[in-house]
């Protein structure tokens, strides 16, 4: 079948949707299908050319704002395709998915990966009155709607909007050879400083929703000169993280590594650290940084959002702490500083639960059955009515 995978952001800029469409893209080649990824033209350089047997189309937009823009030409690009993968949200090209169902009937697959709340009054406005007026269409209109996980969808804004019946729930999941166990990089614990340190590992876009000052805060609070947080990362808020750091008087416990992508050194990144923490607040439907520090072996403290809390079996693989609040923060990070063996033995575990559940194979099986029934009798689909 012929699949046209849309994402508003992908490889080289760096963010969780576009790698999930990347594998998503691969997966399907693998299995013989005909597959093109249509993607926002963002004005990079090309790197991490790693697509065998399936296109990549970017797009330019009349209007680009973020990670969104309007694309009014993806309308007639995906036409003739079989199924239409749309990894919402994608503001600006969602509308002409849309359109595409409602004019000619083609039917899409629409992953849910996020809320999305807005970090500015005027950005909370406008989402506002998007959602209602467009949002709440693209995905009524959505033939399959794939939730990353159960917990997530029912507690996001689509709960509500999106018949039951409608939700199939399709993990993320990680390349377990590219991220594995491995021993500590000499040369980049040297680079870093990190000789007998234990490291905290941060892994993401800094969006503020994700709470780098939190962790950061928490940092400054325990009182352990070996411990020292690695972010991995950049952009967004990164020098107001920064100025943090330096009013807190802990730069030498805090390295700013930058973005790291899964196709250049990330991997050997995530051997440096002890353990991993996304203290996100808010919009984190899964946290695939999460399965990447697992399938490496590492332990993780994650919030308690449902999304991310799903991956994490309390006390076995990782902890939870309540979202948003520091003391519980402090108090999961530092059973984890005092405990090497415990560390190691979480590690171990959560490797095992990555193998066991999240192998990007396993997820393709899942993937290709969805988008055969979306391929099925084409035609304007019949869309139930939302409760």
């Amino acid at each position: 079948m012929r699949v046209a995978e849309i994402v508003s952001t992908y490889p080289p800029l760096h963010g969780g949707m576009g790698y999930v469409c990347h594998h998503n893209a691969r997966l399907l080649a693998q299995r013989g299908h005909d597959v093109t990824v249509f993607t926002l033209d963002h004005g990079l350089p090309q790197g991490w050319v790693d697509s065998p047997g399936f296109r990549v189309v970017r797009l330019r937009a009349t209007l680009l704002h973020g990670d969104g823009g309007v694309v009014p030409s993806l309308y007639r690009r995906v036409s003739g395709y079989d199924a239409i993968h749309l990894h919402y949200p994608f503001y600006g090209g969602g509308e002409y998915v849309w359109l595409a169902s409602v004019l000619r009937g083609q039917r899409y697959l629409l992953t849910y990966h996020m809320d999305v709340h807005g970090n500015t009054p005027f950005k909370r406005a406008a989402i506002g009155l998007y959602e209602p007026l467009l949002g709440r269409q693209i995905l009524r209109r959505a033939f399959r709607v794939g939730a990353v996980s159960r917990a997530h969808i029912e507690s996001s804004r689509a709960a509500g909007v999106v018949p039951l019946e409608r939700i199939m729930e399709i993990p993320n999941g990680v390349d377990t050879e590219r991220f594995q166990p491995r021993s500590k990089d000499p040369e980049l614990v040297e680079r870093y400083g990190l000789a007998g340190k234990t490291v905290a590992l941060f892994v993401g876009n800094l969006q503020p929703f994700k709470r780098l000052d939190l962790l950061i805060d928490a940092i400054a609070a325990i009182d352990d000169t070996d411990l020292v947080l690695m972010v991995i990362g950049g952009g967004y808020g990164e020098n107001r993280y920064k100025a943090q750091v330096r009013d807190l008087g802990i730069g030498h416990r805090v390295v700013f590594a930058g973005p790291r992508g899964p196709g250049e050194d990330l991997p050997a990144h995530y051997t440096l650290g002890d353990f991993l923490v996304l203290p996100s607040t808010h919009s984190e439907s899964f946290g695939l940084v999460v399965l990447e520090a697992m399938a490496s072996g590492k332990p993780v403290v994650v919030s308690s959002l449902p999304g991310p809390a799903a991956l994490v079996e309390e006390g076995r693989d990782g902890l939870i702490a309540r979202a948003g609040d520091l003391r519980d923060l402090i108090d999961k990070m530092r059973e984890l500083v005092s405990d090497r063996e415990r560390r190691e033995a979480m590690g171990e575990k959560a490797r095992e639960k990555v193998l066991a559940k999240y192998r990007w194979d396993r997820i393709g099986e899942t993937l290709e059955a969805v988008l055969l029934e979306v391929a099925g009798n084409q035609g304007t689909p019949e869309v139930p009515t939302t409760r």
